[in-house]
């Protein structure tokens, strides 16, 4: 009988030895996740990444990642992969551009379970390290698909200098804003500095005025409004006047209409100009053509006498990660994510490539402080064109963009570009 106990005891302890090298074997099995960034290899931006990856992969040495830089084309070369039966685990790219096509065509893996495990430095579910509305902007019925982790406002960037020779204030309304405009004239600047060519650019001051006026969302549910009535709301005849009395009031030059971007950002950086409308990575793409002493400041687009809209309702330019649902590796590409969200992995993006980031309790480059300021004290935040451009692309390219252009270059009047847009929604969404 004791015989018999050894046998059996010794039989148990095999098997146990054998689960045990089992679970080793697991634990060193070598996944690899395929990786398909936004960025060329050199940026900034993909810089940080690489050491991102070389530090994931460091901390767990069964994985590996591989980086594919495909630049601003990425989703279109990832489409492409995909339906060629390419193996991508995990994708970047601009939010708005994400949302409206990967994610929209259903491509990607639900995040809310893994949003609700703890974060890797600080003792509170993942989800909770977001500023706020950055986790929620692309949210689909409920669920969340995108992680973003570049931040940039859009916002009225100028050089703090030129408004102390001039003597003005930030202005915080509409009305403010225009009398700056006049001294600044006067003092032998162009109030506005933009481009001639770029509607990307020029839809700022649409989306802004709109939100200001209406609200955010408005803009949105107007575009949407299969019978093209909403766009006869007396705020679209507003805004387009706002915008063309900037024009005629010699705020933006005439000569504005022959730059090719970026001649008009460039007139900021070359004292000519005082302010522009744009992303807070402007004073990145300037910093090697503005003299030493100039002073980056950033202000929200002005609140309209009589809107519904707050001026710390804030334009938010996201940039996102998002995981392929067919991944075979979820666990671990989820895993990267988290590992990327820490305060030390954002504080490294902040610091060598001089861009905002989604993680709350970093601290931003000087030159867009007022960008942190503006995130960090934002009421509401809403997406490019107010949303138009995720959710509905080809609207925006064939229909709104195409008469807005129209409008901002003076080729058609505020009157008629309402008419247009109330009929060609029409006409559009009902063969949609």
């Amino acid at each position: 009988m004791l015989r018999t106990k050894g046998i059996v005891s010794l039989v148990v302890l095999l098997a146990m030895v054998v689960v045990a090298l089992g679970s080793v074997a697991a634990q060193e099995e070598q996944i690899e996740l395929v990786y398909w960034s936004m960025w060329n290899e050199t940026e900034g931006q993909a810089l940080v990444i690489q050491k991102w990856i070389a530090a994931f992969e460091a901390e767990h040495p069964n994985i590996k990642i591989n980086a594919v830089w495909n630049g601003r084309q990425n989703q279109t070369l990832v489409r492409t992969a995909l339906a060629g039966g390419t193996v991508i685990d995990i994708v970047d790219q601009d939010a708005d551009q994400i949302a409206g096509g990967l994610m929209q065509e259903g491509f990607g893996l639900r995040l809310n379970d893994y949003l609700e495990m703890p974060a890797l430095d600080e003792d509170v579910p993942l989800k909770d390290v977001f500023l706020p509305g950055t986790l929620d902007l692309f949210a689909m019925d409920g669920d969340i698909y995108l992680l973003p982790y570049i931040y940039n406002t859009v916002q009225f960037w100028y050089d703090k200098r030129v408004f102390r020779e001039v003597g003005i204030e930030v202005p915080l309304t509409w009305e403010q804003f225009l009398a700056n405009n006049d001294k600044l004239r006067e003092a032998g600047y162009a109030p506005i500095a933009a481009e001639g060519n770029e509607p990307f650019y020029s839809t700022f001051y649409l989306a802004n005025m709109v939100a200001r006026i209406k609200g955010p969302g408005f803009l949105l549910q107007t575009a949407e409004d299969p019978t093209g009535e909403m766009w006869r709301d007396p705020v679209y005849l507003q805004t387009s006047e706002m915008l063309r009395l900037l024009w005629d009031r010699g705020d933006i030059p005439a000569v504005t209409l022959g730059y090719v971007w970026p001649q008009g950002q460039n007139t900021l950086a070359f004292g000519e100009a005082a302010q522009s409308l744009v992303g807070s990575w402007l004073p990145i793409e300037l910093a090697n053509m503005v003299d030493p002493g100039f002073e980056w400041g950033g202000f929200n687009f002005p609140a309209v006498e009589g809107g519904e809209g707050s001026v710390n309702d804030t334009q938010a330019l996201l940039l996102a990660f998002m995981i392929i649902k067919d991944t075979q590796h979820p666990d671990e590409a989820a895993e990267f994510l988290r590992f990327i969200m820490t305060k030390e992995n954002q504080q490294l993006m902040a610091d060598e490539s001089l861009v905002g980031v989604t993680r709350k309790g970093i601290e931003w480059a000087p030159a867009i402080a007022d960008a942190q300021a503006a995130a960090m004290n934002a009421e509401r935040i809403f997406p490019d064109v107010d949303g138009v451009y995720a959710k509905h692309a080809e609207y925006l390219n064939t229909i709104l963009g195409v008469n807005y252009s129209e409008l901002w270059q003076g080729k058609i009047t505020p009157q008629e570009f309402v008419d247009k847009m109330a009929t060609q929604s029409a006409e559009y969404w009902a063969t949609h």
